[in-house]
C-alpha cells in the first residue's frame, strides 16, 4: 500500500531509467552498510552490556590484511560510484546535434518558451516523443529552476546567461513542469507541463498555432531600432 506516495516515479525519458539504475544502487548500498553497522553496534552493546558475563579479558588485536582490503575495497566502490555519476552528467551536457532547440524564459512567476518556427507557449512546452529537445534557458530577473521530475532533469536559468536541458521523452502524456528555486511569493504558483506528442501529433499542432516571430527576427529588430547596424551592420559605412 502506498499511501499516494509515488516510491517509483513514473519514468518518462531517454534519461530517466539510467538515473534511476544510480540511485536506487547507491540507496541499496547505502541500507547494506547501514544495516550491517547497525547490526553491529547493536549487538556489541548487548553483548557487553553492564552485568554482562562476556569475556573482557581478550587483548587488542589488529589485522593489516583486512583492514587494508576494507579501505581498498571502499576506494573501489566510491569510484565505481563516482565514474558512473560522472558519465551521466557528461551526458546530460551534450545533446545529439540533432536536436530541436526551444528557447525557455523564465520571470516571475511563469514559463514562457518559443518554439523554432516562433511559436509561443506560456507555462506550457509541447515537445514531440522520441526526438532530442533542447531547452534553451534564460531568466528574465531572478535565478528560476526549469525541473520536470518524470524525465529526471533540473537546470537553473540565471539572469545574464544562458543555459541548456535536453531530453528525450519516451512517452505521449502531460508532465509537470516545476520551478524548484525559490524565486519569491508565488514561487509555489510557477508551474506548468510539458505536453509530449507522437511527432505527427506535434507537426499538426504546430501548423495550428501559425507562424511566430523567431528569436532571431526579434534580434534583428533591436539591432536596428537601437542603432547596432550604424557601425555593425554589414553595409554600415562607419566600423565600431
Amino acid at each position: 500500500m502506498s499511501f499516494g506516495i509515488p516510491f517509483f516515479p513514473q519514468e518518462a525519458s531517454s534519461e530517466a531509467g539510467r538515473i534511476d539504475a544510480l540511485f536506487y544502487t547507491l540507496l541499496a548500498f547505502s541500507a547494506v552498510l547501514g544495516l550491517a553497522l547497525a547490526g553491529l553496534v547493536v549487538g556489541y552493546a548487548v553483548k557487553y552490556r553492564v552485568g554482562s558475563k562476556a569475556d573482557r579479558t581478550g587483548k587488542r588485536s589488529r589485522s593489516l590484511p583486512l583492514e587494508m582490503s576494507w579501505t581498498i575495497a571502499s576506494l573501489v566502490i566510491a569510484f565505481i560510484f563516482f565514474g558512473w555519476g560522472a558519465a551521466l552528467f557528461v551526458r546530460r551536457d551534450h545533446p545529439p546535434a540533432d536536436a530541436l532547440e526551444i528557447s525557455g524564459l523564465g520571470k516571475q512567476w511563469m514559463w514562457e518558451f518559443r518554439q523554432p518556427g516562433g511559436q509561443r507557449e506560456i507555462n506550457e512546452l509541447h515537445v514531440p516523443v522520441g526526438k532530442a529537445v533542447v531547452v534553451s534557458l534564460a531568466a528574465q530577473d531572478v535565478i528560476h529552476s526549469f525541473y520536470v521530475p518524470a524525465f529526471r532533469i533540473k537546470q537553473d536559468a540565471v539572469p545574464g546567461r544562458t543555459t541548456h536541458i535536453w531530453f528525450i521523452a519516451t512517452q505521449p502524456g502531460r508532465y509537470h513542469l516545476f520551478c524548484a528555486q525559490y524565486c519569491g511569493t508565488q514561487h509555489s504558483e510557477m508551474g506548468g507541463w510539458v505536453i509530449a506528442m507522437a511527432p505527427e501529433q506535434y507537426a499538426a499542432w504546430l501548423n495550428s498555432q501559425g507562424e511566430g516571430e523567431t528569436l532571431a527576427a526579434s534580434g534583428e529588430k533591436l539591432f536596428r531600432a537601437l542603432g547596432c547596424s550604424g557601425c555593425h551592420g554589414a553595409s554600415s559605412k562607419v566600423r565600431a
